[in-house]
């Protein structure tokens, strides 16, 4: 296998226990770290709000969340294909409560719809009491020559 087949390859089936999404993407591994796991058939993903997450009132930062709320979208959009990933054409977020510092925040996400090119998907990220975003995406799909 080349290159990019093991690297898209290990982003594919991340067993039912929490791991470290994407351990070579700096963005994600300076940010994060985020996890997922994949469950009963359905991805899920989450990560623990840290001071680092914070912004100066002591709450998780709603550009971490959409962050993250990315992350969700794009794994999501390309579970159960062979394709070599996405990227976002549109994304829309809803901001419904804040989280806060050693919470465990958990997200997941839907396909709408695909089509040859496109994904359609509506997501939320939540805690164990209350939802905190909801969002939606469009992701262009990058398929395999």
């Amino acid at each position: 296998m080349d290159r990019d087949t093991d690297y898209f390859a290990a982003k594919r089936n991340p067993g039912d226990r929490y791991k470290v999404f994407d351990p070579k993407d700096p963005h994600e591994t300076n940010t994060g770290p985020f996890f997922w796991r994949k469950r009963d058939g359905r991805l899920r993903f989450a990560f623990e709000a840290e001071e680092k997450h914070c912004n100066s009132g002591g709450i998780v930062h709603g550009g971490l969340l959409m962050t993250f709320a990315d992350l969700m979208m794009c794994a999501t959009g390309t579970e159960g294909t062979d394709d070599n990933g996405v990227f976002t054409v549109s994304f829309n977020a809803e901001f419904m409560a804040s989280g806060n510092r050693g919470e465990i925040i958990k997200a997941r996400a839907e396909v709408v719809r695909r089509t040859g090119q496109m994904v359609f998907l509506r997501g939320e990220i939540y805690t164990d009491d209350r939802v905190i975003l909801t969002c939606s995406s469009v992701l262009r799909r990058m398929r395999k020559s």
